[in-house]
């Protein structure tokens, strides 16, 4: 057979393998967005090492559960999933209880930046919803692709979770001695092992 119809003959084949591996990556990319994980920060808020806490839910907050400032409450055990508006984004949910076992958006507030959880009618407004994801080596949780505006702010004698986009936390609110600091949410899957861990050992 002439070389340029064994080309030709291979084609298909090609384009059958490439049709293949671009479905198998988008049902990979399907999974990881509905893994469940925990949320977790290593800090230190009493001024000794950083130690790693998780995040947890409670009085519509994402707040922080260290040792020196505990937070009994809800500990963030969710995944991503499509917010229902024109723009399709990947939004973030959560578990917010064990019994009944509830739902909820994590958003970012408009006006407080703070990040926060409720149903979606809670969500209108303006807030920010999305797009949530993770960072390249899919060890840390990110809004609009960034993973280093997140913020530990102090609200009375606890320590809440915000988005710090504009500065808002850095330039300081009028009147007010918020002490703050630069964290990052880091995604613990609940299956104990980092996906790229297992992506690494596939090869």
């Amino acid at each position: 057979m002439p070389i340029g119809l064994l080309v030709i003959a291979g084609i298909p084949t090609t384009i059958g393998v490439c049709e293949a591996l671009s479905a198998q990556k988008k049902a990979n990319a399907a999974a990881k967005e509905k893994a469940k994980f925990n949320l977790a920060v290593t800090v230190s808020l009493d001024g000794g090492d950083p130690v790693d806490c998780f995040c947890v839910l409670k009085d519509g907050k994402v707040w922080i559960d260290h040792p020196s400032f505990p937070m009994p409450a809800h500990k963030f055990t969710g995944y991503h999933f499509t917010y229902p508006s024109e723009e399709q984004h990947l939004g973030l949910v959560s578990t917010i209880a064990d019994d009944p076992p509830m739902l909820n958006w994590i958003f970012v507030d408009k006006d407080t930046g703070m990040v926060r959880h409720g149903g979606r009618q809670e969500t209108l407004g303006g807030h920010t919803i999305g797009p949530w994801y993770w960072s390249d080596d899919e060890k840390w949780l990110t809004l609009e692709k960034d993973a280093c505006s997140f913020v530990a702010v102090q609200v009375g004698d606890k320590w809440a979770i915000a988005w710090d986009k504009d500065g808002k936390f850095s330039r300081g609110p009028d009147g007010q001695n918020q002490k703050w600091m630069p964290v990052m949410l880091r995604r613990r899957p609940l299956l104990g092992m980092e996906s790229r861990y297992v992506k690494g050992a596939n090869g």
